[in-house]
Protein backbone atom coordinates (compact mmCIF):
# COMPACT_ATOMS: atom_id res chain seq x y z
CA UNK A 1 0.00 0.00 0.00
CA UNK A 2 1.21 3.51 -0.85
CA UNK A 3 1.86 6.04 1.91
CA UNK A 4 -0.65 8.91 1.70
CA UNK A 5 1.97 11.70 1.34
CA UNK A 6 3.51 9.78 -1.57
CA UNK A 7 0.38 8.63 -3.44
CA UNK A 8 0.95 11.17 -6.23
CA UNK A 9 4.54 10.00 -6.88
CA UNK A 10 5.16 7.09 -9.28
CA UNK A 11 5.97 4.00 -7.23
CA UNK A 12 9.51 3.66 -8.61
CA UNK A 13 10.27 7.26 -7.58
CA UNK A 14 8.88 7.04 -4.05
CA UNK A 15 12.26 6.10 -2.50
CA UNK A 16 13.52 9.48 -3.79
CA UNK A 17 10.80 11.44 -1.95
CA UNK A 18 11.88 14.47 0.01
CA UNK A 19 9.83 17.01 1.94
CA UNK A 20 8.75 19.91 -0.27
CA UNK A 21 9.40 22.30 2.62
CA UNK A 22 13.08 21.25 2.67
CA UNK A 23 13.67 22.35 -0.94
CA UNK A 24 14.74 25.80 -2.10
CA UNK A 25 13.74 27.07 -5.53
CA UNK A 26 16.78 28.22 -7.49
CA UNK A 27 16.99 31.99 -6.84
CA UNK A 28 18.99 32.39 -10.06
CA UNK A 29 16.53 30.42 -12.19
CA UNK A 30 16.09 32.32 -15.46
CA UNK A 31 12.94 30.39 -16.38
CA UNK A 32 9.62 31.89 -15.28
CA UNK A 33 6.34 30.04 -14.85
CA UNK A 34 3.47 32.43 -15.56
CA UNK A 35 -0.11 31.52 -14.68
CA UNK A 36 -0.91 29.50 -17.79
CA UNK A 37 2.27 27.44 -17.49
CA UNK A 38 1.79 26.82 -13.78
CA UNK A 39 -1.85 25.81 -14.33
CA UNK A 40 -0.76 23.35 -17.04
CA UNK A 41 1.88 21.82 -14.75
CA UNK A 42 -0.68 21.52 -11.93
CA UNK A 43 -3.22 19.90 -14.27
CA UNK A 44 -0.61 17.43 -15.47
CA UNK A 45 0.46 16.57 -11.91
CA UNK A 46 -3.18 16.10 -10.86
CA UNK A 47 -3.87 13.80 -13.80
CA UNK A 48 -0.62 11.84 -14.03
CA UNK A 49 1.15 12.40 -10.73
CA UNK A 50 4.90 12.89 -10.59
CA UNK A 51 6.68 10.65 -13.10
CA UNK A 52 10.13 12.21 -13.22
CA UNK A 53 12.21 13.50 -10.34
CA UNK A 54 13.43 17.01 -9.75
CA UNK A 55 17.19 17.50 -9.92
CA UNK A 56 18.36 19.06 -6.65
CA UNK A 57 21.79 20.21 -5.58
CA UNK A 58 22.62 18.38 -2.38
CA UNK A 59 24.33 21.44 -0.89
CA UNK A 60 21.47 23.66 0.25
CA UNK A 61 18.82 21.46 -1.43
CA UNK A 62 18.49 23.99 -4.26
CA UNK A 63 16.39 22.86 -7.24
CA UNK A 64 18.39 22.81 -10.49
CA UNK A 65 15.69 21.33 -12.72
CA UNK A 66 12.00 21.23 -11.92
CA UNK A 67 11.38 24.63 -10.33
CA UNK A 68 7.98 24.87 -12.04
CA UNK A 69 7.07 21.40 -10.84
CA UNK A 70 8.06 22.34 -7.30
CA UNK A 71 5.94 25.50 -7.47
CA UNK A 72 2.96 23.50 -8.79
CA UNK A 73 3.41 20.81 -6.12
CA UNK A 74 3.36 23.46 -3.41
CA UNK A 75 0.20 24.97 -4.89
CA UNK A 76 -1.40 21.51 -4.88
CA UNK A 77 -0.54 21.09 -1.20
CA UNK A 78 1.91 18.24 -1.73
CA UNK A 79 4.18 17.56 1.24
CA UNK A 80 6.67 15.35 -0.62
CA UNK A 81 8.21 15.21 -4.09
CA UNK A 82 10.77 12.90 -5.70
CA UNK A 83 14.20 14.39 -6.26
CA UNK A 84 17.60 13.19 -7.41
CA UNK A 85 20.33 14.78 -5.29
CA UNK A 86 23.49 15.78 -7.16
CA UNK A 87 26.81 17.13 -5.97
CA UNK A 88 27.18 19.90 -8.55
CA UNK A 89 29.23 23.02 -7.96
CA UNK A 90 27.35 26.29 -8.59
CA UNK A 91 28.72 26.70 -12.13
CA UNK A 92 27.70 23.18 -13.16
CA UNK A 93 24.31 23.62 -11.52
CA UNK A 94 23.65 26.81 -13.48
CA UNK A 95 24.83 25.28 -16.74
CA UNK A 96 22.68 22.20 -16.27
CA UNK A 97 19.60 24.25 -15.39
CA UNK A 98 19.94 26.33 -18.55
CA UNK A 99 20.67 23.29 -20.74
CA UNK A 100 17.70 21.38 -19.30
CA UNK A 101 15.31 24.18 -20.25
CA UNK A 102 16.88 25.16 -23.56
CA UNK A 103 17.21 21.67 -25.03
CA UNK A 104 13.47 21.12 -24.47
CA UNK A 105 12.73 24.37 -26.33
CA UNK A 106 14.73 23.26 -29.36
CA UNK A 107 12.48 20.28 -30.07
CA UNK A 108 9.79 20.70 -32.73
CA UNK A 109 6.36 19.15 -33.07
CA UNK A 110 5.27 16.99 -35.98
CA UNK A 111 1.89 18.73 -36.07
CA UNK A 112 0.13 16.03 -38.10
CA UNK A 113 1.27 13.31 -35.69
CA UNK A 114 0.42 15.51 -32.70
CA UNK A 115 -3.05 16.25 -34.06
CA UNK A 116 -3.66 12.55 -34.59
CA UNK A 117 -2.58 11.73 -31.03
CA UNK A 118 -4.68 14.55 -29.57
CA UNK A 119 -7.70 13.31 -31.53
CA UNK A 120 -7.23 9.83 -30.06
CA UNK A 121 -6.99 11.22 -26.53
CA UNK A 122 -10.00 13.45 -27.08
CA UNK A 123 -12.04 10.48 -28.35
CA UNK A 124 -11.30 8.74 -25.04
CA UNK A 125 -12.48 11.84 -23.12
CA UNK A 126 -9.03 12.58 -21.67
CA UNK A 127 -8.78 16.01 -20.05
CA UNK A 128 -6.71 17.82 -22.69
CA UNK A 129 -6.21 20.78 -20.33
CA UNK A 130 -3.49 18.74 -18.62
CA UNK A 131 -1.49 18.73 -21.85
CA UNK A 132 -0.83 22.47 -21.81
CA UNK A 133 -2.66 23.79 -24.89
CA UNK A 134 -5.35 26.45 -24.81
CA UNK A 135 -8.79 25.71 -26.24
CA UNK A 136 -7.97 27.84 -29.30
CA UNK A 137 -4.67 26.02 -29.87
CA UNK A 138 -6.40 22.65 -29.55
CA UNK A 139 -9.11 23.70 -31.99
CA UNK A 140 -6.48 24.77 -34.49
CA UNK A 141 -4.44 21.58 -34.05
CA UNK A 142 -7.44 19.28 -34.15
CA UNK A 143 -8.83 21.11 -37.15
CA UNK A 144 -5.81 19.93 -39.12
CA UNK A 145 -6.94 16.31 -38.93
CA UNK A 146 -9.79 15.65 -41.33
CA UNK A 147 -12.64 13.79 -39.72
CA UNK A 148 -13.23 10.30 -41.10
CA UNK A 149 -16.12 10.29 -43.54
CA UNK A 150 -17.33 6.86 -44.60
CA UNK A 151 -18.22 6.56 -48.27
CA UNK A 152 -20.68 4.42 -50.14
CA UNK A 153 -19.64 1.08 -51.63
CA UNK A 154 -19.89 2.65 -55.11
CA UNK A 155 -17.18 5.16 -54.16
CA UNK A 156 -14.79 2.45 -53.01
CA UNK A 157 -12.53 0.43 -55.28
CA UNK A 158 -10.82 -2.91 -54.99
CA UNK A 159 -7.31 -2.37 -53.70
CA UNK A 160 -5.83 -4.66 -56.35
CA UNK A 161 -7.34 -2.65 -59.22
CA UNK A 162 -6.01 0.76 -60.08
CA UNK A 163 -8.33 3.40 -61.43
CA UNK A 164 -7.26 4.81 -64.80
CA UNK A 165 -5.00 7.86 -64.70
CA UNK A 166 -5.50 9.88 -67.83
CA UNK A 167 -3.05 12.44 -69.16
CA UNK A 168 -4.79 15.82 -69.17
CA UNK A 169 -3.17 16.69 -72.53
CA UNK A 170 -3.63 13.58 -74.68
CA UNK A 171 -6.14 11.47 -72.73
CA UNK A 172 -3.85 8.39 -72.73
CA UNK A 173 -3.77 6.14 -69.64
CA UNK A 174 -0.45 7.11 -68.05
CA UNK A 175 -0.23 3.91 -65.99
CA UNK A 176 0.70 1.98 -69.11
CA UNK A 177 4.39 1.83 -70.04
CA UNK A 178 5.30 3.82 -73.16
CA UNK A 179 5.36 1.88 -76.45
CA UNK A 180 8.88 0.95 -77.56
Amino acid sequence: MTDAPLHHIAEQLQPLAIRVSDLTPDPANARRHPGRNLEAIKASLRLYGQRKPLVVRREGLVVEAGNGTLEAAKALGWTHIAAVLVDDDPLTATGYAIADNRTAELAVWDEAALASLLSELQAEDLDLEALGWSDDELAQLLGSVPAFQPTSADDQHDLDQLAPKLCPHCGKDIREPPAS
